[in-house]
């Protein structure tokens, strides 16, 4: 199948390929009331699993109802074929199922919020942060049929500047030492060992700091800082060391602050990192918020943020808020139990 071909599920249960045609859509069966329409965003090179298996997954548990796939191959333009899939699900009323990793789904999460329409996950991606703190499923034959049975849910987000966010957004030296970490386990392995050495290397090349300012309700702090954390997951706030905290996801972020100090003391918040302590050294501060205006107080007013991975560059002051109910998500009728952390 190309990148152009779109799939229709006839009612007697028959893939076809309809070309670049978006017009062409299966019926229901007869006596049946009208099926639920899909319009599948997958990305070839998300994850491990074989593409064209997993569009032959597609075709068996869709049977009976109608669907499109939209699935980016690597010479594909995203922004062009993202397009292509909000087009199809707004001219057909239809729901929008991602099939990727945290950064696939982030994205076409604002599509979703931006164009009120409600999508759906099938767990894609290497880590699947989002789908494991909202108990997804990480089996794929499993998830696509509770595409079939699933209720429409809200589902919380965070938000930078009019961009929303599903796990974090990062600005600072946190930021880094995840991108770190996860590049020298991918070169050397998932192993303790490989991410220490890879905290104590991010730790030797960085020297830059912050002076922000946060309002929050209680009064305005200048905090100097060399990484911010906004969370949106219980998962990833366990990874960094902070406990659970039960108004995560009613309406609150978790914000982290990092103080900075001497390269040492640096080191030694490395190791609490990477052995999620960071909660019992005084150099963090943790705390839940609703909203949270920053503002950078020296140097350039430009501060880099990375939501989801996806690096944003924006200009302080900005506000960082969560929005409980503006992403609509299909979740299962009897939602398993949250995923452990890997």
């Amino acid at each position: 199948m190309t990148s152009s071909e779109l799939t229709t599920q006839t009612a007697d249960g028959v893939g076809k390929n309809e070309g670049a045609d978006p017009n062409a859509q299966g019926q229901a069966p007869a006596g049946h009331e009208p099926a639920r329409t899909f319009v599948f965003f997958t990305n070839s090179s998300s994850g491990n699993q074989d593409t064209e298996q997993f569009l032959e997954k597609i075709a068996v548990v869709m049977q009976g109802h109608p669907y499109h796939i939209v699935c980016v191959y690597p010479e594909d333009s995203h922004e062009q074929r993202q397009k292509e899939a909000v087009s199809l699900v707004k001219k057909h009323n239809a729901i929008l199922v991602v099939a990727g990793g945290d950064g696939t789904i982030s994205a076409m999460a604002n599509h979703a919020i931006r164009e009120q329409f409600p999508m759906a996950i099938v767990p894609f991606g290497t880590f699947n942060m989002f789908a494991r703190d909202h108990g997804l499923s990480l089996d794929t034959d499993t998830a696509l049929r509770d595409l079939l049975t699933g209720q429409i849910r809200p589902v919380q987000t965070g938000e930078i500047g009019g961009v929303h966010f599903i796990v974090n957004a990062t600005l600072g030296l946190y930021s880094q030492l995840l991108a770190d970490r996860e590049e020298w386990k991918n070169q050397f392995g998932r192993r303790r060992g490989v991410a220490i050495f890879a905290a104590f290397s991010t730790i030797m090349k960085y020297g830059r700091s912050y002076f922000l300012q946060f309002n929050r309700g209680d009064g305005k702090q200048l905090v100097k800082t060399v990484s911010f954390m906004a969370c949106n997951n219980n998962l990833q706030a366990e990874q960094a060391g902070v406990e659970y905290d039960e108004k995560m996801g009613q309406g609150y972020l978790y914000g982290i602050v990092l103080k900075p100090s001497s390269r040492k003391r640096m080191m030694l918040l490395a190791l609490k990192l990477i052995f999620k302590r960071l909660n019992q050294d005084r150099q963090i501060i943790s705390f839940p918020f609703e909203s949270l205006d920053i503002d950078k107080k020296r140097g350039s007013r430009t501060i880099e943020v990375a939501m989801d991975g996806e690096v944003h560059t924006l200009d302080a002051p900005f506000t960082v808020k969560a929005n409980k109910d503006l992403l609509k998500v299909l979740m299962p009728m009897s939602e398993p139990a949250q995923q452990p952390p890997q």
